[in-house]
C-alpha cells in the first residue's frame, strides 16, 4: 500500500517530463528533427504522461484510501 511518501515521489517524477520537454524543444530550435520525429516526439510523451498520470492517480488513491483501497 502507498503512503504520502511514495505519492509526493510520484509527484515530484512528473518534473521529468519538463526536462523531456526542453530537450525536445532544444532539438526542434536546432533542426536536428524532421517533422515526422518532432510529431512522433510528441505523441511518446503523450503516451508516456498518460501513463505515469495513470499510475500517479493509483498511488495517490493508495495514499488517501479511496475507492477499492478503502478499509
Amino acid at each position: 500500500m502507498a503512503d504520502r511518501f511514495d505519492l509526493e515521489s510520484k509527484i515530484t517524477d512528473t518534473y521529468n517530463f519538463v526536462t523531456n520537454i526542453n530537450d525536445l524543444g532544444e532539438s526542434v530550435s536546432n533542426g536536428n528533427l524532421s517533422e515526422d520525429e518532432i510529431v512522433n516526439a510528441l505523441n511518446g510523451l503523450s503516451i508516456l504522461l498518460k501513463c505515469h498520470t495513470d499510475k500517479l492517480f493509483e498511488v495517490f488513491s493508495q495514499a488517501l484510501k479511496l475507492d477499492e483501497y478503502r478499509s
